[in-house]
């Protein structure tokens, strides 16, 4: 049996054009409705925005890389692939609910346990238990904003939805993660 031709690799798609273009008409926007003033003061927010956020994504990106080099990827398909049943779910979960920080942290870690060999319905555990039950989110924003009494009750309220979110997306066709996103490596 031959091998699928290898997809070419791109750095940048037509969504990264979409947004330098959308980018260029806002600021000329602002620059032509609002003045000078106000265009280098808003650019100047965004580079302070854009220099908090990077050690951030930089921090993600290699908490994403370093998953998929230390855990064998024999063991995330064991462990978190189509075929662990409740426990992969179960364990993608508890993941999710400790993964302390927000997207910048939570989605290279899924791409790097789909690349790994997990399946769709323990990264989709994952990702549910992260944005419903994540304790950070819990301790920093739930309980000082809304008590205990009903972070309590929305917490366990919301104990399920990675369990059905798992299971539910399992009962469907098997499909492979690469075929969801954008291909961004060259191999088949």
């Amino acid at each position: 049996m031959s091998r699928p031709p290898a997809r070419s690799r791109q750095l940048f798609d037509i969504s990264f054009f979409v947004f330098v273009a959308l980018a260029i008409g806002g600021g000329a926007a602002v620059l032509f409705l609002k003045g000078q003033g106000v265009f280098f003061a808003t650019l100047e927010k965004d580079l302070g925005l854009f220099l908090r956020i990077a050690p951030q994504v930089a921090g993600g990106m290699l908490v994403g890389g370093f998953i998929s080099v230390l855990i064998p990827n024999d063991v995330v398909a064991r462990w978190l692939g189509r075929e662990s049943g409740f426990r992969g779910i179960l364990i993608a979960s508890i993941a999710g609910i400790v993964t302390p920080g927000g997207p910048i942290i939570s989605f290279p870690v899924v791409l790097a346990l789909a690349t790994a060999g997990a399946d769709i319905g323990a990264l989709l555990a994952y990702l549910t238990a992260w944005s419903t039950l994540g304790l950070t989110r819990i301790i920093v924003w739930e309980i000082p904003f809304m008590g205990v009494d009903f972070t309590l009750v929305r917490f366990v309220a919301s104990i399920p939805l990675p369990f059905i979110a798992g299971y539910l997306v399992r009962r469907l066709p098997p499909v492979k993660f690469r075929d969801l996103v954008s291909p961004m490596d060259d191999t088949p």
